[in-house]
C-alpha cells in the first residue's frame, strides 16, 4: 500500500506579541473567565492576526509557498487594537476577537497581497468567503456556550476599548498543528516588511 503524503496546516499571519497588548488581552480573558465564560481562550504566545488560512497541503508545495512569499512586498505599520466583538453576532456569539482600528487598511492590503501570491500557485484550494470580505480581527476565545449576562455587558463596555498599539514589521507562514490541549503553531518562515 502507497504512504500517504505529508500534508502540512499552513497559514499566513501576523504576531500580536506587543507585551502590554497581550498584558490587556490576557487580562480580558481572565475577567471573562471570572464571570462565566465557557470558551477555548487563546493562548497569549499563539495571537495573531491570519491574513490567510492556507490549509492542509503537502510538504512540497510548501516549499513553493515559502519561496513564493518571499515576494511579497509591503512597508512596514502600526496597528491599533480597539474595540471587543463577536462572530457571528453578540446575541449568537462563536468566536470572541479584538478589532483592528489604524492599520485596517494596511493589514487588508497585506492580507490582499500574501492572498494573490498564495492563489497564484494554484493549490488546488476553494477560495473561503473570508478572502472576498477580509476584516482584520484578533481571535481571543472561541465559545463552548452563549455569553454569560456579566460576559455580555464586560463585551458591549468594550465596543470601542483602546487595548494598545503593535508594530507590524514582520509576517509569517506557520505550520499548525491539532493537539488535545489546541493548536500548536511553529513558523516555518518569517518574512520581514520594508
Amino acid at each position: 500500500m502507497a504512504r500517504a503524503r505529508a500534508l502540512l496546516r499552513v497559514f499566513i499571519a501576523v504576531k500580536v506579541d506587543e507585551p502590554s497588548l497581550v498584558a490587556r488581552v490576557r487580562q480580558l480573558q481572565e475577567d471573562l473567565t471570572r464571570v462565566g465564560l465557557k470558551a477555548k481562550l487563546v493562548e497569549p504566545e499563539n495571537l495573531h492576526i491570519t491574513l490567510r488560512f492556507v490549509g492542509e497541503i503537502p510538504a512540497e508545495k510548501v516549499e513553493a509557498l515559502r519561496q513564493k512569499l518571499r515576494e511579497v512586498r509591503h512597508r512596514k505599520f502600526s496597528m491599533l487594537i480597539k474595540g471587543v466583538g463577536a462572530f457571528p453576532s453578540i446575541s449568537r456569539p462563536r468566536v470572541l476577537w479584538l478589532g483592528v482600528d489604524e492599520g485596517s487598511a494596511e493589514l487588508s492590503q497585506l492580507a490582499s497581497m500574501v492572498s494573490r501570491a498564495v492563489d497564484s500557485l494554484r493549490l488546488g484550494l476553494s477560495k473561503g468567503s473570508e478572502e472576498e470580505s477580509f476584516t482584520p480581527h484578533l481571535t481571543i476565545a472561541r465559545l463552548k456556550a452563549p455569553l454569560s449576562p456579566e460576559a455580555r455587558r464586560i463585551v458591549e463596555n468594550l465596543a470601542e476599548a483602546v487595548f494598545g498599539q503593535q508594530h507590524v514589521d514582520f509576517f509569517y507562514l506557520f505550520k499548525s498543528d491539532l493537539s488535545p490541549k489546541g493548536p500548536v503553531y511553529t513558523v516555518i518562515e518569517r518574512y520581514a516588511l520594508e
